[in-house]
């Protein structure tokens, strides 16, 4: 699975430069999703733009002409995509408890998860999936003790 994005240190050392530049900046913007309204976070924003300088973000989130989505509403956006990998394959099994699950399922239990990181776990045989939390718990905790038993 993928590391939660909250420990990245290179992000957060961003965070931390992101929050000096926002000190500084005049005028410093509010923004909306342009579909639902919803409020929208500079840090979530850089969170999912990791591969961006903080002065790019800035850049981008200032912009006049540029209108920025909510996860929910970006993901909905993208809805193709995602009905595009889950036509190559339409199911797996929770590694713990069996529970058949679809892509789409799969995607609200790991919000946090880009679409191409949704799509590099779910075609990955190899990539163990959960059907929630606490299956991925419990396995992790049965492979620990299992390790320790040999």
């Amino acid at each position: 699975m993928f590391p939660k994005k909250i420990n990245n240190e290179v992000l957060w050392k961003k965070i931390t430069k992101l929050r000096e530049r926002i000190q500084k900046e005049t005028n410093f913007r509010k923004r909306t999703c342009w579909k639902c309204g919803k409020d929208l976070n500079i840090y979530d924003f850089l969170s999912d733009n990791t591969e961006f300088s903080v002065d790019y973000i800035i850049k981008l989130w200032q912009h006049t002409l540029l209108e920025f989505h909510c996860c929910e509403c970006f993901k909905d956006l993208k809805w193709g995509e995602l009905r595009s990998v889950a036509d190559q394959l339409k199911y797996r099994y929770c590694q713990y408890c069996n529970k058949v699950m679809d892509l789409f399922t799969f995607s609200k239990v790991n919000k946090d998860l880009k679409i191409e990181e949704l799509k590099k776990i779910w075609l990955n045989s190899e990539s163990p999936i959960f059907c929630d939390n606490l299956c991925h718990r419990k396995f992790r905790r049965e492979e620990y003790f299992k390790r320790l038993g040999q």
